[in-house]
C-alpha cells in the first residue's frame, strides 16, 4: 500500500497543481488577451452560419448575428435541405432586419465527412469580404463580438476563435453538458493566457485568403474537425490561432442523456485523433480520478481515504462554482450532481474513445477513421442478408 499511496500522492498533486493553474490563468485571461487586442480598424466582413436543426435557442442565437454593433457585413446562411424548420424560423429572423445584406443558400456538397464543413463551402464561395466569421447555430453573440474578433486578428494571426460557454439549460442533462462545456472552457482560457491557441470551431474568423494560401477548403475536407485542420493548414502558412477576449454563449437548453453522450463521445474520438500525445493524460485534469488518488494518499497524512476522496471532490467542486461566479456564468442547484454527471461522462467517453471510430453528428452517422460516412447499421444488415443469400 506504500506504493499506491505515494503514487496516489504524486498524481493528486499534479492534478490539483494543472487545475490551479488553470483557475488563475483563466480568471487573467481578458486582461491579458485584451492588451493584445490592437487591431484598430474594422474591414468589412462575409458572417456565415450553418443550419440544420432547430436546437435550443435558435431564434435567440440566429437573431444575435443581426444585431452586431459593426459598421459593415453580410449574413449568408448555409443548409443542406431547401425546407426544414430552422429554415423557416432563418427566413423570418431575416426578414425581420432588412437593414443587413443577408442570403440562404442551399449548400448540398457531400465533398467532406464534416456536416458543417459542406454547409459552409457554397457560402465561403459566395463570400463578398475577405474577411470571414462563422458561427454555429447554437451561439449567442454579445453585440460587440464580432468587432471583438477583428481586434485579436492582429500581425501574424490567420484565425481567431472563441471560448464557449454554456448557457440557459433546461433539464438536469443539460446542466451535465453545461458543466462539461464550462470545463473546457475554463481549460482553454488558461491555454489563452499563456499565450497558445487551438481551433475551436464554435465561432471563427479567418481570411478567405489565408485559406486559398492554405490550400482551400480541400486542404481541410478529410479531417472531421475542420477547426483543428483549418488551424493546422494555416499554421502552416507561418500564422497563428488565438483566442478572443470575449467568450461566446452557447445554448444549452433540454437535452436527452443519449444526446449529451454522442457529443463528448465525437469530441473525445476527435481528440483522440488529433491530440495523440495529451488525449492519453486528459484524466489528469480530472476531479474523479484526483478524489481516488486523494484517498490512496490520505494514509500518508493520517487520514481515512474516505475523507481524503470526499475532500478532494469538494474542494474542486467549490473551487469551480466559485470560478463560474466570478465569471458571472450560470450555476444552479443542479450543479452538484451536474459535477458529478459530468465525470462520470467524461470518463465514460475517454474509454470509449478508445475503442471506436463511430460517432454522430448531426443526426448522422460517420467514421472518423476513415474520413466516410459510416453505413447505417439498417443497411449494413441488409447487406449483409444479402451477402449471405448470393453466397448461398
Amino acid at each position: 500500500m506504500t506504493f499506491f499511496s505515494y503514487a496516489g500522492a504524486v498524481w493528486w498533486r499534479v492534478a490539483t497543481a494543472l487545475f490551479c493553474l488553470t483557475l488563475g490563468c483563466g480568471l487573467a485571461q481578458p486582461f491579458v488577451r485584451r492588451r493584445r487586442a490592437t487591431r484598430k480598424d474594422l474591414p468589412p466582413i462575409s458572417a456565415i452560419i450553418p443550419i440544420k436543426l432547430l436546437d435550443p435557442g435558435f431564434e435567440t442565437a440566429q437573431t444575435s448575428m443581426f444585431v452586431q454593433d459593426y459598421p459593415a457585413y453580410q449574413v449568408l446562411i448555409g443548409a443542406a435541405e431547401q425546407e426544414s424548420p430552422a429554415l423557416d424560423a432563418a427566413r423570418r429572423i431575416a426578414a425581420a432586419h432588412p437593414g443587413v445584406s443577408s442570403r440562404l443558400l442551399r449548400s448540398a456538397g457531400t465533398a467532406t465527412v464534416n456536416p458543417k464543413l459542406n454547409n459552409l463551402a457554397t457560402p465561403l464561395a459566395r463570400s463578398r469580404y475577405d474577411f470571414v466569421f462563422t458561427k454555429d447555430s447554437n451561439i449567442t453573440l454579445d453585440p460587440g463580438t464580432m468587432a471583438a474578433f477583428v481586434q485579436n486578428f492582429t500581425r501574424g494571426v490567420g484565425l481567431v476563435v472563441g471560448v464557449p460557454v454554456a448557457v440557459r439549460a433546461r433539464n438536469f442533462a443539460g446542466w451535465i453538458e453545461a458543466f462539461s462545456i464550462n470545463g473546457h472552457a475554463r481549460v482553454l482560457l488558461a491555454a489563452s493566457a499563456l499565450g497558445l491557441g487551438f481551433g475551436v470551431g464554435k465561432a471563427m474568423l479567418f481570411r478567405r485568403s489565408d485559406l486559398a494560401s492554405a490550400g482551400g477548403i480541400e486542404a481541410i475536407s478529410v479531417p472531421l474537425s475542420e477547426d483543428t485542420a483549418l488551424s493546422m493548414a494555416l499554421a502552416r502558412q507561418g500564422l497563428k490561432t488565438v483566442f478572443s477576449h470575449g467568450t461566446i454563449a452557447q445554448e444549452t437548453g433540454a437535452r436527452s442523456f443519449a444526446q449529451i453522450y454522442e457529443r463528448q463521445l465525437r469530441w473525445s474520438v476527435i481528440r483522440r485523433k488529433n491530440e495523440r500525445f495529451t488525449f492519453p493524460l486528459e484524466p489528469l485534469a480530472s476531479p474523479l480520478p484526483a478524489a481516488f488518488a486523494g484517498a490512496f494518499a490520505a494514509p500518508l497524512v493520517s487520514c481515512p481515504a474516505w475523507l481524503g476522496f470526499l475532500l478532494t471532490l469538494l474542494s474542486w467542486f467549490c473551487a469551480e462554482t466559485g470560478f463560474a461566479l466570478c465569471k458571472g456564468w450560470e450555476v444552479s442547484w443542479w450543479s452538484p450532481l451536474a459535477f458529478l454527471g459530468r465525470e462520470i461522462l467524461a470518463l465514460v467517453a475517454w474509454l470509449r474513445a478508445f475503442t471506436t471510430h463511430d460517432v454522430v453528428w448531426a443526426e448522422d452517422r460517420i467514421d472518423a477513421r476513415r474520413g466516410v460516412r459510416a453505413a447505417p447499421r439498417e443497411a449494413v444488415q441488409r447487406q449483409e442478408v444479402g451477402e449471405r443469400r448470393d453466397s448461398g
